[in-house]
């Protein structure tokens, strides 16, 4: 138990949250290159509040943010209970995985006290994909004996900044009481707090937030849009043009000019006779247009703030103009984005709030639990699929299951489950097995002369218990007559050879599916599992260590094991 309770919040309201950063009025380069040189020195509140600005002032910008954020929030998420391998959870850790879905998923915070539930708390993790860095304080109440996290509260950029070390930022630090000369260590606080760094490039955790890449487009963005309503002015009414005679007085050409002057807003005028008066309006070269220069600096802003968060879409790099192909490589990239946002937050949560959860109401970080989010990507799915098929099933390449399984975000089922099996194969049948026999032709064997053959090649006779028997040979040239019987060569010894890598690991795979089959009756009929074989000189070592002994008495994995391997399996 920590000295400190967790229940005593550490972060408090202060004045100084309240209190704007100096940051001047007239935005100019020289001006922003100063704030990210602070921010790159560990000025952590003055770099905020440039960020708070680009947010308010950039649509774009808060636009794919927030599209960002609600993309992840949105997302099905699940806790697995921590079982290493293959292996099956135990009842604590499936106890501590359903402690923990149940906390998380119906969190009940005070959101009008600026409090986090679980979506929040993600959503507010998510800040640090654009400003490097996002620091929660977790709220604890003590409900029955449990530790409950109740929600969170985003601490502000006043209680954070980085311990100087020869004038150069060093590790992340809180500032409880807003004093620059007090820096404390997140140690100090178990349990307390929740720290995301998303990092946008390398180097000191100062300099790796994606918006300071942003800032110079931001700022050409801005000074774009003042430009632009600065030209508004001068040309965004149309021109009054009037042509007047050579001949007329100055009096008459000053009075002219004054009705021109203040026409404004009338749409009527009266002029002498003679003068011609004209309103020029459309386009004017260099002021109003694709090419303009103040709208092209707003558009590369707009598109680097696509590329950076989201990746390419059809419109910031297609002008709209994409076919089918284009847009699934866009949206493959934009999800390859979020499924980064997502790894990122769910290690936040598996390395600082679950070993929280689970040390508080169990003593020790033992056995906690996964949390995972579920991003689908079905073309990708399918690929692994496609891929898998052909190298394991086609190829007979060897893998361990467990590793499909991780693969495939499969989760192995456990010996009493209900188990759905599909289109189960009928079950192996090695030489001289009683188990039902899958088809001749996929289980080799050596007919006389050595060349190899399906034991149902040509034989309608199967082969008799215990690999022995005779089959007559057939007549020689069509003849009547046969010859005396000669031995079929079931029996006898054959190699690797006979059998290919591809049809063992066929037969593997209906063996796999014949254990559960078995496991089911055994539950169901209260028998056991052994391990059964002939015990001949063929017999390998391994299968003779095996026979007789009952499922997991040193041994799991099902029959065959090698090539032209005869063990099978029988329940009692």
């Amino acid at each position: 138990m920590p000295e400190r309770p967790p229940t005593i919040p550490v972060i408090r309201p202060h004045s100084r949250d309240a209190r704007l950063a100096g940051i001047p009025v007239d935005f100019s380069p020289d001006t922003l290159r100063w704030l990210l040189d602070e921010g790159a020195r560990g000025d952590i509140m003055l770099q905020n509040e440039l960020f708070d600005t680009m947010e308010d002032t950039w649509a774009r910008l808060r636009t794919n943010l927030n599209k960002c954020k609600r993309a992840i929030t949105r997302l099905s998420w699940e806790v697995q209970p921590h079982a290493p391998g293959e292996r099956k959870p135990t009842d604590t850790a499936a106890e501590k995985a359903a402690f923990v879905k149940e906390l998380l998923s119906h969190q009940r915070a005070a959101l009008w006290e600026d409090q986090h539930d679980f979506d929040g708390t993600v959503y507010a993790l998510m800040d640090a994909i654009a400003r490097g860095i996002s620091v929660l304080e977790i709220d604890w109440d003590l409900v029955d004996g449990y530790y409950i996290p109740v929600g969170t509260r985003t601490v502000p950029s006043t209680s954070l900044g980085f311990e100087m070390q020869n004038h150069m930022p060093g590790g992340l630090r809180l500032f409880p009481d807003r004093d620059r000369t007090k820096p404390r260590r997140f140690e100090e606080y178990p349990h307390k707090f929740l720290v995301g760094i998303y990092r946008g490039k390398g180097g000191h955790i100062a300099k790796t937030a994606q918006l300071r890449a942003l800032a110079p487009y931001w700022l050409g963005r801005m000074l774009g849009w003042e430009w632009m309503a600065h030209r508004a002015e001068l040309f965004g009414l149309p021109i009054r043009w009037a042509n007047y005679p050579a001949d007329l007085d100055d009096a008459e050409i000053q009075r002219l000019a004054s009705m021109i002057e203040n026409m404004g807003t009338a749409a009527w005028g009266i002029f002498p006779q003679g003068v011609d008066l004209k309103l020029q309006s459309g386009a004017i070269s260099g002021v109003a247009g694709a090419n303009e220069p103040t709208e092209r600096l707003m558009n590369i802003a707009d598109r680097a703030c696509d590329l950076i968060f989201i990746g390419q879409t059809l419109t910031s790099q297609s002008d709209g103009v994409g076919s089918y192909a284009m847009a699934r490589v866009h949206r493959d990239v934009e999800l390859d984005h979020y499924e980064s946002y997502a790894s990122y937050v769910a290690k936040v949560i598996n390395s600082q709030l679950l070993p929280s959860i689970i040390e508080l109401n169990w003593g020790s970080a033992h056995e906690v639990p996964e949390f995972q989010f579920n991003l689908p990507r079905v073309d990708h799915e399918n690929d692994k699929v496609r891929r898998d098929k052909i190298l394991f099933k086609d190829m007979g390449l060897p893998v361990a299951r467990a590793w499909l399984y991780e693969r495939h975000r499969v989760p192995p089922p456990a010996p009493e489950d209900d188990l759905f099996l599909g289109d189960i194969p009928d079950a192996p049948a090695p030489h001289g097995g009683e188990a039902a026999a899958r088809p001749a032709a996929s289980v080799p064997s050596m007919v006389p002369g050595g060349a190899p053959s399906g034991l149902g090649a040509g034989l309608d006779t199967a082969t008799p218990a215990g690999g022995g028997g005779e089959h007559s040979a057939p007549p020689e040239n069509g003849g009547t007559e046969a010859k005396a019987a000669a031995p079929c060569g079931c029996a006898a010894p054959v190699d690797a050879r006979s059998e290919s890598s591809a049809e063992l690991e066929e037969r593997k795979a209906v063996g796999r599916k014949h254990l559960e089959v078995l496991k089911a009756r055994a539950a169901a009929e209260g028998k056991t599992i052994y391990w059964d074989n002939p015990m001949d000189e063929r017999t390998s070592e391994e299968c003779q260590a095996r026979h007789g002994k009952a499922y997991g008495d040193g041994w799991t994995d099902p029959p065959p094991i090698h090539h032209n391997c005869r063990s099978t399996m029988v329940l009692r």
